[in-house]
């Protein structure tokens, strides 16, 4: 008995006929009908009802179909566990749910780990603690910590985020500025920026956003538009100040934020080296 037997049984329950469960599985429907006929003769049972222009599950079959998804499921469940499992002997995954910190610690892990593969993605909250549960990251980079007995929770560093305005700009010569002051402006905004995306969304809803996902070209529309955008601590002492522009700090408390390394307590070990330099 084959995998792909169990997959084709499904499809026929599913789509309930031969013509179109082979449509659906890209195979032909002669080779679909020797599939189940083989099925049968693994199995030792009748699983079909057979009229003369109709095939159909009698209750061995329903019975096999229901046998079939719990068996597929379990496979699916198996490659997804070995491989996690060959990418954590292999790799170092790194889940972060905004840019500054993920390349913070991404630099940090790639002088630690040499012999490693460096993976990192910024993701979504939700996503994170789950990928951290089923072994997807290594750690995850969070802006809070997070309450749970299996999981271990490390502040790192701190962000705060800037105004980034143009010279001739009406709030040039402000101290701070929040961002209701700024809501209802055209700005740039880089894609993928996490968790950030959600705090401008909420704290200035009148804003139109050009969002660019290139950086390079998000850069030269800084350099040489007419539109404020955002820029924070860790990035100015990264890549510098722009000459052409006037740095405005936020006032806002959501425009700061608190960063931490989250691990599972069982692989403390493993990650002690990362821990230290942390």
């Amino acid at each position: 008995m084959e995998l792909e037997q169990l997959k084709h049984i499904i499809a026929l329950d599913q789509y309930k006929t031969l013509s179109k469960a082979a449509n659906e599985l890209h195979i032909s429907q002669p080779v679909l009908t020797r599939s189940m006929q083989k099925l049968e003769e693994d199995l030792e049972v009748s699983l079909f009802i057979r009229t003369k222009n109709k095939i159909s599950l009698n209750d061995n079959g329903l019975m096999a179909v229901d046998l079939a998804k719990e068996i597929v499921t379990k496979t699916d469940e198996m490659k997804k566990k070995l491989k996690n499992y060959d990418r954590s002997k292999n790799t170092f995954s790194i889940g972060s749910c905004a840019p500054a910190p993920n390349i913070y610690i991404g630099q940090k892990v790639a002088q630690i780990y040499l012999e490693k593969t460096i993976l990192s993605e910024i993701k979504d909250i939700d996503e994170l603690v789950k990928g951290l549960y089923d072994h997807t990251y290594s750690i995850i980079i969070m802006p809070y910590e997070i309450e749970d007995d299996n999981i271990e929770s490390i502040e790192f560093m701190e962000e705060q985020l800037y105004f980034s305005l143009p010279t001739d700009h009406k709030f040039k010569d402000r101290q701070s500025l929040s961002l209701k002051e700024m809501d209802g402006e055209r700005m740039l905004l880089m894609s993928n920026i996490g968790f950030w995306h959600h705090m401008h969304k909420k704290m200035m809803p009148h804003t139109k956003f050009l969002i660019q996902e290139d950086r390079s070209i998000f850069y030269d529309l800084v350099e040489l538009s007419s539109l404020a955008s955002f820029t924070s601590d860790f990035m100015m002492n990264l890549e510098g100040k722009r000459e052409n522009r006037i740095i405005v700090p936020i006032s806002d408390q959501e425009a700061h934020a608190t960063f931490y390394c989250c691990y599972l307590k069982e692989n403390e070990n493993k990650l002690k080296t990362l821990l230290y330099r942390l």
